[in-house]
């Protein structure tokens, strides 16, 4: 099973969640690649079972070498190439509510939708998710009010789970079990 994760890093905080979210999947037995968003080509894609988006988050938005990403990968939409796989998503955000955070999240999530990918969620369960969690996926809070800036060894132990849970859901579709544990 092969994993890529693709990520939108400027400062160097959201490329630590992503190395995170590997080491995660990487645990669950997948076969992982890590790419920067502009390095990212579309046979990096194919060669996907499970894609999984990292960005920094810009004022409520993705990093822009991530939406330059996500509009390259018009031409495996018009062909449905990337249909029935599995996505999910990351982000880290700076100071503030979750507003922002969510937003980009839900931004990278329906680009995988729109893609026809099955999205993977982030269960409460999971591991730091009262730390970092939401459901839709982990946030790395990089400098918050009155705390310590991210990503904290909380965020990135939720990105761990998340990108664990990501490759067992994953190994579990290709083998054509049903959801569930």
């Amino acid at each position: 099973m092969h994993v890529l994760i693709v990520v939108a890093s400027a400062t160097g905080r959201t490329a630590r969640m992503a190395e995170a979210v590997a080491a995660g999947a990487k645990e669950a037995g997948a076969e992982v690649s890590l790419r920067r968003a502009e390095d990212t080509s579309e046979a990096d894609l194919l060669a996907a079972h499970a894609v999984i988006l990292g960005s920094g988050v810009h004022m409520g938005g993705v990093a822009s070498s991530m939406r330059t990403f996500l509009e390259r990968t018009a031409p495996a939409w018009l062909r449905g190439s990337m249909i029935g796989r599995i996505g999910a998503a990351f982000v880290s955000a700076g100071a503030g509510a979750r507003g922002g955070a969510e937003l980009a999240l839900l931004s990278l999530l329906a680009a995988l939708a729109e893609h026809g990918m099955l999205l993977v969620s982030m269960p409460n369960r999971t591991e730091g998710f009262g730390a970092a969690g939401c459901h839709w996926g982990p946030i790395a809070w990089t400098n918050p009010r009155g705390g310590t800036p991210g990503p904290t060894e909380a965020h990135l132990a939720a990105a761990r789970a998340h990108g664990r849970h990501v490759a067992e859901c994953t190994a579990r579709w290709l083998a054509g079990a049903p959801g569930g544990t």
